[in-house]
């Protein structure tokens, strides 16, 4: 089965480090917004879908009105597997009773918070809207509302941010009813307001060592309190992996809708326009399609994200040829480096390798 993405673009307040296609949230661009999503989404009636997943921009931000339409429209177009992993990204401070109530009665039963970090001056720093209090109290409503699958994401190389405001984050993210935490590094993007500010030096940001070493203790603490990390950033309890996300590094097919959004069908990629106007009025998507190469490139790089690695049986399968004999001198090289390792029939990063993953998978292209 396939997965199904669905992106809001909308936000309260765009973050200062934020790249993303997101735009201010006007009710009546939004009303107009969620009407071509229903007419997109026709484009694939009957297709079987096993995940869902809604995210931005900010889902959260949208009426409790507009949060029906779009769940509704999900059961009404697609075959939607009764299992079915159904997520909404979400911030603090834009929720009410009602959005929340909306979103369960929808089949909601996957939320992810934004939380970030639970430090008010690294929040303040990042343009977040919300304070560690609201983060807080957002989490267990959510709970107490009946959400049994939360997730929370965190950040870290934050501006100012020390180990003792990391342990704090930390600590405070797993004494909360959550089953699932990511923690990604803040990457500064060319042409975002933090960019600016760090390049006039009015930022403090951890180096790429102190960053590393905050990423080694954040994977021994979370793993330490139950969270098993399973992806690069991605750390779970026992069976609450994303199901949604997983079928992106494992190179399975997904429907996109939405602004920019991408899918992913047979050979082809299919993408969206970024220009929320030409979406609305219901711009043709672009389509590339992949060669074999693009095609073992990306199940390489997505598949080695992943702390169980890529399998030479499902790389036979796929490509009808042996691993080893497209990248046998590439593993050669990083076993003996110590940077990856082979245990029954899979290749993947060992620790050291998942701290310069970067340089490692790019000799995979």
């Amino acid at each position: 089965m396939k997965g199904l993405y669905i992106h809001i673009p909308f936000c309260k307040q765009k973050c200062k480090y934020c790249d993303f296609v997101s735009f201010p949230c006007m009710e009546d661009t939004a009303d107009k917004y969620v009407d071509a999503l229903k007419r997109e989404a026709e484009q694939y009636r009957g297709e079987k879908i096993d995940t869902i997943f809604i995210g931005g921009g900010t889902p959260s931000i949208l009426t409790p009105k507009q949060i029906e339409e779009v769940t509704k429209m999900c059961f009404d177009v697609f075959d939607v597997a009764s299992d079915c992993e159904f997520t909404t990204e979400a911030n603090p401070g834009t929720m009410d009773d009602d959005k929340i109530k909306a979103m369960l009665n929808g089949g909601i039963n996957r939320i992810s918070v934004g939380v970030q970090s639970f430090n008010d001056d690294e929040l303040k720093k990042i343009g977040r809207i919300h304070d560690a209090k609201t983060a807080y109290n957002t989490i267990c409503h959510l709970d107490k509302m009946g959400f049994q699958n939360i997730n929370l994401d965190l950040m870290t190389a934050l501006p100012s941010q020390t180990f003792e405001s990391l342990k704090n984050t930390l600590n405070t993210a797993v004494s909360l009813p959550v089953k699932h935490i990511s923690a990604y590094s803040l990457i500064i993007e060319d042409g975002t307001p933090i960019e600016k500010e760090y390049s006039k030096g009015l930022l403090d940001i951890p180096n790429e060592d102190t960053d590393r070493e905050m990423y080694m203790h954040t994977v021994d603490f979370l793993g330490k309190n139950g969270f098993k990390q399973y992806e690069i950033s991605n750390f779970a309890k026992d069976g609450y992996e994303c199901r949604h996300n997983v079928k992106y590094w494992t190179g399975e097919e997904y429907i996109g809708l939405g602004t920019a959004a991408h899918s992913y069908i047979g050979n082809c990629r299919f993408y969206n326009t970024s220009d929320i106007n030409e979406y609305i009025g219901g711009a043709e998507k672009e389509v590339i399609e992949l060669s074999e190469n693009d095609k073992i490139a990306e199940f390489m790089i997505t598949g080695l994200r992943m702390n169980r690695g890529v399998s030479e049986t499902d790389f036979k399968s796929r490509f009808g040829k042996g691993i080893n004999d497209v990248f046998g001198s590439e593993f050669d090289k990083f076993i003996k480096l110590g940077l990856m390792q082979y245990i029954d029939g899979r290749y993947s990063l060992t620790l050291d390798g998942i701290n310069v993953s970067n340089s490692i998978l790019c000799e995979f292209v």
